[in-house]
């Protein structure tokens, strides 16, 4: 059967470049890594929809820009989309798949059109590349994120699955007819299936794209009101919130739960004598102390200024009694280095435990915050210790 492929040549040329100048429209309304996600998928689609010009302009452009430049924008564009999943999901882009299919296409099509001639053989090779792209592509987009695969990104891989398979088929029909001619004619069903294929692809995945990206970009919002910007931990609203839960759980199931203080000793002469990004430097290497001496399971928070504060669920005292000591040994064997100087900075800590009895959880804290100053006090009389602990 012969189509006039070149109707289904335009369509796709606006529907790429029209996805394309939306995406980068947009793409500055959001922030920092998706930005740079949406304006790989624009540049993408801008490429996609040149391939399709390149291709409807075969009248006066040549064998150079029908056969080479079309064929290579494509493979563009999969690098392009590679290269914005990636960032999308996080993972380090290999250069091999962001150069090479271009590169190894640009090389086949100019081979293949002007030195030895054959342009059955290079459409097989451009669908291979393609294939080679999609799948990768797919196979990205299915990786876990903190333990989970997100719906939508499993639809926009069964997306590029579905174009592989399209793509495969194609193959596999010019094989099953054997026919290598040295001239291809565009105009037949194989090829308006495979351009119809790529239209229907790109009206899914790009939908599925946005909303990708508006998924992410929820989380962050969520993520960016539940924490510190500083420390990355808790913020103290989230970390009420979380406690309230707790407490009910304990409450309701007998079991202990322990709260804990602490406070950083003379941090207020370290941004005296070293300014405020070192005692940003000192908040930070902190954090990572503290939860390095916590379970999985437990909740930090940055209460305020140098205070944190932790909540352990299921903890008793004796259980609270080991994280101070754990985190005295931590910061006793803790120097940082800052501008050339070793800033030693000690933590005061006071704990107490909850066993079900009528309390809130301000009451906990405001029991926990009094056991903390009197380690401070204690430390005044032995200023040699490195940190002090003290269980209510």
């Amino acid at each position: 059967m012969i189509l006039d492929v070149r109707p289904f040549w335009m369509i796709g040329m606006l529907c790429a470049i029209g996805c394309g100048v939306l995406v980068l429209l947009v793409r500055k309304s959001y922030p920092d890594y998706l930005g740079r996600v949406l304006l790989f998928l624009g540049a993408a689609n801008i490429c996609l929809g040149a391939a399709f010009a390149a291709r409807l302009a075969r009248a006066w452009d040549g064998k150079f820009l029908f056969h080479v430049a079309s064929s290579t924008l494509i493979a563009v564009c999969l690098s392009l989309e590679y290269r914005g999943v990636c960032e999308l999901k996080g993972q380090a882009p290999r250069k091999e798949w962001i150069f090479g299919p271009p590169l190894l296409m640009f090389g086949a099509c100019t081979w293949l059109t002007f030195v030895q001639r054959n342009i059955t053989v290079e459409q097989v090779v451009f669908d291979l590349l393609n294939l080679m792209m999609m799948v990768r592509i797919a196979f990205l987009l299915l990786r876990a994120e903190e333990g989970k695969r997100r719906s939508v990104d499993v639809l926009a891989a069964a997306s590029y699955f579905v174009l592989a398979a399209a793509t495969f088929a194609v193959v596999l029909d010019f094989f099953r007819v054997g026919n290598f001619s040295t001239e291809y004619n565009f105009s037949n069903a194989r090829s308006v299936f495979n351009c119809v294929a790529n239209i229907v692809t790109l009206g899914v995945v790009f939908p599925l794209y946005l909303l990708m990206v508006s998924e992410r970009l929820n989380r962050d919002l969520v993520f960016q009101a539940m924490r510190d910007p500083l420390t990355g931990l808790y913020n103290r609203r989230a970390f009420e919130e979380i406690a309230f839960r707790e407490m009910a759980g304990a409450s309701r199931t007998g079991l202990a739960l322990s709260v804990l203080m602490f406070d950083l000793n003379d941090f207020k002469q370290v941004n005296d004598e070293h300014g405020h990004l070192a005692g940003d430097a000192v908040l930070r290497a902190v954090t990572a102390v503290l939860r390095g001496c916590l379970r999985n399971e437990d909740f930090l928070c940055r209460w305020g200024g140098d205070e944190f504060c932790a909540l352990l669920p299921r903890a008793r005292q004796e259980q609270a009694a080991q994280v101070v000591e754990r985190v005295s040994r931590a910061s006793g064997n803790h120097t940082m280095s800052i501008g050339g100087h070793a800033i030693k900075v000690s933590i005061s800590v006071g704990a107490v435990t909850y066993e079900g009895d009528e309390e809130d959880f301000s009451a906990l804290v405001k029991q926990a915050d009094a056991a903390m100053y009197r380690a401070k006090a204690s430390r005044r009389e032995e200023p040699s210790l490195a940190l002090e602990g003290h269980s209510s």
